[in-house]
């Protein structure tokens, strides 16, 4: 079945974006006298927006409402601050879009990140490139991996959901793709390991960005 649409992931499917946001969050959690994580472990607590990245990241008595909202907000502050910190864009992604672009395939940007934040992101490193949109959290707009807004790009860019690739690095994403009935494909180079894909039920793993290529006929 031939793809007509790409739609990615931002945090560990394009942008390796783990430093800003540990080190962002482990100055939230020095200053409130918690424990801090490693690189590896932040890995595992992103994915579902930053509210679920405190409640994972700070000890479990104090994960009251009025407490996590406090801690958001600072991370907030905080990240704003230090988004960019040790920012890259992966290996060969850049080559894909590429592609992409030279295919007159168009594709799109899904995550759970602030809205304003992932376009600021795509801006900065990936302005070359023709996003059909840059897709974030937004008040009154549900998170994954409820598909509204996937099979809204996708509706946009004129695609069926079964001819879209949905390409992400997390379970999150799988869930995502799945309900969106979009074609599922997981990302190796992001933020979980492929036993970790495999077990949250990934259909098809590839290892580097332009193995992507072999899945569009």
């Amino acid at each position: 079945m031939k793809v007509e649409a790409v739609i990615f992931d931002l945090d560990g499917t394009l942008i390796d974006s783990i430093g800003g946001i540990a080190f962002a969050l482990n100055r939230v959690l020095t200053e409130n006298g918690f424990p801090v994580h490693s690189i590896e472990t932040c890995k595992q607590l992103v994915g579902n927006g930053f509210v679920d990245l405190v409640r994972r990241a700070v000890p479990e008595e104090h994960r009251s409402e009025a407490e996590i909202q406090r801690y958001v907000s600072q991370l907030r502050a905080e990240y704003d601050r230090h988004w960019d910190y040790g920012m890259r864009v992966y290996d060969g992604i850049e080559d894909l879009l590429v592609h992409l672009q030279s295919r007159g395939i168009p594709f799109a940007v899904d995550t759970n990140k602030d809205e304003g934040v992932a376009r600021r992101i795509v801006e900065r490193y990936l302005s070359r490139f023709k996003f059909f949109r840059v897709s974030g959290t937004t008040p009154g707009m549900p998170k994954k991996p409820d598909p509204a807004r996937a099979l809204e790009m996708a509706a946009g860019m004129g695609v069926t959901p079964r001819r879209c690739i949905y390409l992400g690095d997390s379970e999150v994403d799988i869930m995502t793709a799945k309900k969106a009935g979009m074609i599922q494909i997981s990302a190796a180079w992001g933020f979980r390991s492929p036993d970790d894909l495999c077990r949250a039920g990934a259909e098809r793993i590839i290892h580097k960005p332009m193995d992507l290529v072999s899945c569009l006929e």
